[in-house]
C-alpha cells in the first residue's frame, strides 16, 4: 500500500472511530508500528491529528494555523492580552509563549516598560521591537510554520 493511500485510510478511520491505536492499524495494515508511527507524526505535523502516546485523536479546534487561530474569540483574546500585559512589571524577565494570545499580550505592553522578554517566535518578537526599552532573546531552533515558533534544539 502507498504511503499516501495509507495516510487516507488512517483518516478515514479517525474520522469514524474517534481515535486510533498505531499497534491495532500496524496489524491491520500489515505493516511496522514505526511506519505506523512515522505516518501518525507526519499527519500530526500536517496538523490532520493530534499524535498522543500509542496513537492519535482527532486534531483540536486549537490546531488550525497561527493565521486562522487569530480569528478564533478575537475580543476575548485582546482582553487577555491587556490583563496579561498589565500585570508585567519594570524589570521582570517573562518568557512569552508563540501563540495568539501571547502575541495580544505583546501589543499591549505599556510603552514605556523596561523588562526582558524571551520568546520562541518570531512574529512575537517582531512585535515585541515596537517597544524600545524591552531586550528580546529570541530562542532559536526549525521554524515550525504552522505556528511560527521555533522547536528543537
Amino acid at each position: 500500500m502507498l504511503t499516501t493511500q495509507r495516510k487516507k485510510l488512517i483518516l478515514a478511520r479517525l474520522a469514524r472511530d474517534g481515535q486510533l491505536i498505531a499497534k491495532d492499524l500496524a496489524r491491520e495494515f500489515d505493516t511496522s508500528e514505526d511506519t505506523i508511527r512515522r505516518d501518525l507524526r507526519e499527519l500530526a505535523q500536517a496538523g490532520k491529528l493530534q499524535r498522543v502516546h500509542g496513537g492519535a485523536l482527532p486534531a483540536s479546534a486549537a490546531i488550525g494555523d497561527l493565521q486562522t487561530r487569530e480569528t478564533v474569540s478575537p475580543q476575548e483574546k485582546i482582553a487577555l492580552g491587556r490583563f496579561g500585559a498589565a500585570m508585567i512589571e519594570r524589570g521582570q524577565v517573562v518568557i512569552l509563549d508563540g501563540g495568539t494570545t501571547a502575541l495580544q499580550i505583546a501589543r499591549h505592553l505599556d510603552p514605556a516598560l523596561r523588562a526582558t522578554m524571551v520568546t520562541h517566535s518570531p512574529t512575537v518578537a517582531v512585535e515585541l521591537a515596537a517597544h524600545p526599552l524591552i531586550d528580546i532573546i529570541l530562542l532559536g531552533g526549525r521554524l515550525f510554520r504552522h505556528s511560527m515558533v521555533a522547536v528543537g534544539a
